[in-house]
């Protein structure tokens, strides 16, 4: 679509939906999950989140059949304020009419032409949109340089930091993973800028919040590719617990995590849609991609490494999961 088209349907109102969600009372007030470090949720209870100023949607859906969010994860301390970069990118779309669902996790070290600053890393968009008088500045940056670059039409955005996602995960009573390798990091960061080093053994296994923070997040025990896949493999644990009857009697306490934690733009229109979402990335009804593999390592004339996008392959992965492509 081109780039005037979609800067017209940013200031449309997004159609309105007329499925019904099933399940508890608050389940469609959930919308969707987050996980961080990888990855992230989406979540958002709408204007009730905090930051939450934003009266006009940020897309009209030209296909209702579809919805797409951007989900970020910033690298962002509790104590510290101010512009951030995104730590995870993970693109998430579903078709409610089917209940397919698509994750797409896009390398923090793409490098792309970020609108109005040049050429960056994909990741740095939030930081130099930055706002401190409207929290969805940031973020909007983003959703307009992976728009723009990628080619997808972004229909909705939510932001969660580091402490959001242990809290998510606590709140759903931790999740179950079955680690496929051996992960040893002796490089991973601490809260006080130093390094240690974690580990974890092949198998299936129960993770608290923090655990889960760091399996998603470690990037040194293997690549961007491994890195990516555990991110959506816990965005997929975390889905499938909010799916589980079991779990139905914490979701007053996950819905207060978002309510207090998450910046978003989703309306209250859109959660029969993203409650699909998350019904079927829990059930496993989900195809799952990284641009990692779409790119090329390189060193940048001021010897930054980053990854030069292959397009062509870029194109191709859109176009099978989400339909559009560059």
């Amino acid at each position: 679509m081109p780039r005037g088209d979609l800067d017209a349907a940013r200031r449309a109102r997004l159609r309105r939906t007329r499925r019904q969600s099933s399940g508890p009372p608050w389940i469609p007030l959930l919308l969707a999950i987050t996980l961080l470090g990888g990855c992230i949720v989406f979540c958002g209870l709408a204007a009730a989140l905090v930051g939450l100023n934003r009266t006009t949607p940020l897309l009209a859906q030209s296909n209702p059949a579809q919805l797409t969010l951007l989900v970020l994860g910033t690298d962002q301390r509790a104590d510290e304020s101010g512009p951030t970069r995104s730590d995870a990118m993970v693109l998430a779309s579903v078709r409610p009419d089917n209940q397919q669902a698509a994750l797409v996790s896009i390398p923090r070290d793409l490098w792309v032409d970020i609108p109005g600053v040049g050429e960056q890393r994909i990741n740095t968009a939030m930081f130099f949109g930055y706002d401190d008088a409207n929290l969805l500045a940031g973020p909007e940056l983003a959703v307009t340089a992976v728009e723009q670059n990628l080619g997808v039409r972004i229909d909705r955005v939510a932001v969660l930091d580091f402490g959001t996602f242990v809290r998510l995960v606590d709140a759903v009573g931790g999740i179950e993973i079955d680690v496929p390798r051996p992960i040893v990091d002796t490089q991973y960061p601490t809260p006080d800028y130093g390094v240690t080093t974690i580990s974890f053994e092949p198998g299936v296994q129960q993770m608290t919040g923090e655990q889960a923070l760091i399996y998603a997040r470690t990037r040194h025990a293997d690549d961007d590719f491994g890195r990516a896949e555990r991110q959506q493999q816990v965005i997929q644990a975390i889905a499938a617990r909010l799916v589980n009857p079991a779990t139905w009697s914490r979701l007053p306490a996950v819905l207060e995590v978002l309510r207090t934690s998450v910046v978003t733009d989703i309306q209250p229109a859109d959660y029969p849609a993203l409650w699909s979402m998350v019904q079927a990335v829990g059930t496993g009804n989900v195809q799952t991609a990284t641009l990692a593999d779409t790119a090329t390592p390189w060193i940048t004339p001021a010897g930054a490494w980053v990854l030069l996008p292959d397009w062509a392959a870029i194109e191709a992965t859109m176009n099978r999961l989400l339909g559009n492509g560059r």
